[in-house]
């Protein structure tokens, strides 16, 4: 449990802290409290009511049902039924479940013809872009073809038009073509939706908004179980039923974990010493669960969740309150990672410091008992990284100076707290944890500053103008548009173009280089994923708004009630 440290020195006034008069003037961002109330949930939640995980047994009998649906494809001839039944199970977020089953389809489906898919021989667009995007996305060499301005996508094929669009996001840097065939798409789809039948419609919509490998895991099982629902002459009882029990099953293990965060929150006692900083505990628990949420990684989601939580304290104290002599001091103190600091910190520092520390200190102490090795210099050196990096960021403010947009996009894949997650994330989901592999992580490999390059990325495109309003350093849009002389939307598009290209890397990083294990590759790919879900539409961290929270509400609070809702 990470308290307050009570060997900490006691705070003494500032005046003899800090180089600074005794009042010195603070800035204020004017965050909004948090939405949420804590102690109702925390009544709700403990609530033995509240359990809807259903019957273990009709569980085991629903699981039983779609195995034996997975074993009587594998076993035929149809390949297409099988890539879309895999489809379907993926989307709905139960794959997870059958690993193994799915893992034999694939690979028979990807034994069975040349690597390459393409449509030119069958005119059928839909099912190659299908095959080439599971295959790819499940790490096997594959590569889509096909002449893009072929009759079969000349005509009304909507369907095709679509797959081929979702699958251009799995390319690879050296593959321009499927970039050229996602504008084609996206083009025709938009033609074509006001004579789409409305149940297309709604998946084109959707993928138009932000594509699937793009989105939220979870967030898109929750939309598509919705959709699936509605779709009656198309959907399975039995898939869609397990889904909905599988649903609420895993809801459940992440109440059960949000009882324990807030919980932990409450005895940090940090909402009592700040009263400054964005108290965002829910929304850091959906950007973890947007990380990793698989039931069996429920200790690494809860770690990620306070991680976050933390950093956004972190964040606030170096972006807004903290003096630049104190946050020289504090970055001192960071640097050197002490349980009782030297330095004579200002009460809140010397608070957030205690709660960083020992909670960083608690999943070291917990690998080297599960891996017999250990990591706590890895993660000093994660937290004196991002520390550093808020520190230049503060000077910039301070010295009011615009750097360059590469030494800006540098700093910032650090700032953005991206690495220091996933390095914390990776002691706890690879299998294996030896000096090879941490001399790796802390070497900030390219998957890592790609998934963090997006990270920042995101937080740009929807803060930019609200830190222009409170006079923040300028972002990457702004120094765009100030050293090409371009007009926002011009500079919009080039940090868009960034993320594609971020994009690429990841694809290739995580699905074709096996420098990680699957679970870290994955938890990589999805902090890039939730990073587009957070920052979409608006500031999810600092102004949250209602479709946030209303996503937050239908994950982790409210009962699975299937309504007309596009809102994801």
């Amino acid at each position: 449990m990470a308290m307050a440290n009570p060997c900490c020195r006691p705070s003494l006034p500032l005046c003899r802290l800090v180089r600074c008069s005794s009042a010195p003037a603070r800035r204020s961002a004017n965050y909004p409290p948090s939405s949420w109330d804590y102690d109702s949930l925390l009544l709700s939640l403990n609530n033995p009511g509240h359990d809807r995980a259903g019957d273990p047994w009709n569980f085991v009998k629903l699981k039983a049902g779609v195995r034996e649906q997975l074993v009587r494809a594998s076993r035929g001839d149809d390949q297409i039924a099988k890539l879309r039944l895999v489809d379907t199970m993926q989307r709905l977020g139960v794959a997870y479940h059958f690993e193994t089953d799915i893992t034999g389809i694939l690979t028979s489906v990807h034994s069975s013809k040349p690597p390459r898919c393409s449509w030119d021989d069958d005119g059928d667009v839909a099912s190659a872009a299908l095959r080439f995007r599971l295959l790819r996305e499940n790490g096997f060499a594959v590569s889509l073809t096909g002449n893009y301005l072929t009759p079969a996508l000349q005509s009304d094929n909507a369907e095709g038009l679509l797959s081929l669009y979702e699958a251009s996001y799995l390319s690879f840097r050296d593959e321009e073509t499927l970039d050229e065939a996602r504008t084609f798409c996206a083009n025709g789809l938009r033609e074509l939706l006001p004579s789409m039948e409305p149940h297309l419609r709604c998946s084109v919509v959707h993928a138009l908004d932000l594509p699937l490998h793009w989105r939220s895991p979870r967030l898109e099982a929750r939309w598509f179980i919705d959709k699936y629902a509605r779709d009656a002459s198309n959907s399975d009882p039995l898939l869609l039923q397990f889904a909905m029990m599988d649903f609420e099953s895993v809801q459940t293990v992440h109440q059960q974990e949000l009882v324990r965060l807030l919980r932990w929150r409450k005895e940090t006692g940090l909402g009592e010493k700040f009263g400054f900083e964005r108290d965002r505990l829910m929304e850091c628990f959906h950007c973890a669960n947007g990380i990793v949420w698989e039931p069996n990684h429920g200790s690494c989601r809860e770690m990620l969740a306070k991680l976050t939580s933390l950093l956004v304290n972190l964040d606030d104290v170096y972006d807004v309150y903290g003096t630049l002599d104190e946050l020289i001091l504090f970055t001192d103190t960071i640097g050197r990672w002490e349980e009782c600091p030297m330095e004579i910190l200002p009460e809140y520092m010397r608070a957030l410091y205690s709660v960083m520390y020992d909670t960083s200190n608690e999943v070291a102490n917990n690998v080297l008992k599960k891996h017999g090795f250990d990591v706590r210099s890895l993660f000093q050196e994660a937290w004196h990284d991002i520390a550093k990096s808020f520190l230049v960021e503060a000077k910039w403010h301070h010295g009011n100076q615009i750097p360059a947009l590469e030494d800006y996009l540098y700093n910032g894949a650090v700032s953005c707290s991206g690495p220091l997650l996933l390095q914390h994330a990776f002691s706890m989901l690879n299998m294996e944890v030896n000096s090879k592999y941490i001399d790796l992580v802390r070497s900030y490999p390219r998957l890592i500053q790609s998934a963090a390059l997006v990270l920042r990325l995101c937080n740009d495109s929807a803060t930019h103008s609200a830190e222009l309003e409170r006079g923040d350093a300028p972002s990457s849009i702004a120094i765009h548009m100030l050293e090409n002389n371009s007009s926002e939307h011009e500079s919009r598009k080039a940090m868009k173009d960034l993320t594609n290209d971020a994009w690429k890397s990841i694809n290739e990083d995580a699905f074709k280089n096996d420098q990680f294990s699957i679970p870290f590759a994955m938890a990589c790919v999805n902090l890039a994923r939730t990073s587009h879900c957070v920052y979409q539409g608006g500031d999810g961290f600092g102004a949250p708004n209602g479709r946030k929270n209303e996503q937050i509400a239908e994950l982790f609070l409210e009962p699975l009630g299937l309504t007309n809702n596009d809102k994801w």
